[in-house]
């Protein structure tokens, strides 16, 4: 009924994003455990091709548990006296993500991304603006695209992507732009949860982004009231 301590590593570890888990539902969950201290980490974690790091450390901890309909015991996370989350990537990760995306929207018209640039300005405490201006070519056009739009983080570690824009001079790059427009409304119509620990009665404060130092940082404390 009681445990000193759970450590987990997902260093290595790939998410995909075409297999997402299903929502959870906590009802009939019942107390399984208590726990002094719990760390999960990975550094670094890979999706869509790029890498980042991903800390969590909680204190004295009420786990509770859950059969699952294929048979096995889920833990629940439904009281913790205190503890952190930390998500990290850096701006060439970042770069490399979004790259990787437009890559494959404009080869579909025979344009081929081969540069990026990625440019992040605050808005607020929990969210940035982005600029990636990318460089393209199509036989003997070389087209620069910018590309913008803003990151936000809600409070319960739910990332949002909105006012996506494309934009591009020359018929190459209205081409190009044509062939990554369709998806922005795809891409803002889907939350990206930073986090799969349910987190019970645990209330998340002093969330907080930023971009310095050239890499991109979301941290929060927690506690249960």
């Amino acid at each position: 009924s009681a445990l000193d301590s759970i450590e987990v590593d997902l260093t290595g570890a790939t998410i995909d994003h075409h297999h997402r888990p299903p929502p959870l539902d906590p009802a009939e969950a019942v107390p399984a455990m208590v726990v002094r201290h719990i760390y999960i980490s990975g550094e670094p974690i890979n999706i869509l091709g790029g890498h980042f790091s991903f800390q969590f450390e909680a204190s004295n901890v009420e786990l509770y548990q859950k059969v699952q309909p294929e048979g096995k015991l889920l833990l629940i996370m439904h009281r913790a006296q205190d503890g952190n989350i930390r998500f990290e990537i850096s701006r060439a990760a970042a770069e490399s993500m979004i790259m990787k995306g437009a890559s494959k929207l404009a080869e579909k018209q025979g344009v081929v991304v081969d540069n990026a640039q990625l440019e992040l300005t605050p808005r607020g405490p929990r969210a940035l603006d982005g600029k990636l201006t990318v460089s393209a070519h199509k036989l003997i056009f070389h087209p620069v695209l910018s590309l913008a739009g803003t990151f936000a983080v809600s409070d319960d570690l739910v990332a949002i992507v909105s006012n996506l824009k494309c934009h591009g001079e020359g018929p190459i790059a209205a081409l190009a732009c044509a062939a990554i427009t369709p998806s922005f409304a795809r891409i803002e119509q889907r939350a990206f949860p930073l986090s799969a620990l349910p987190l019970g009665e645990i209330q998340l404060r002093d969330l907080a982004l930023d971009a310095a130092e050239e890499k991109v940082v979301v941290r929060a404390r927690f506690g249960s009231l």
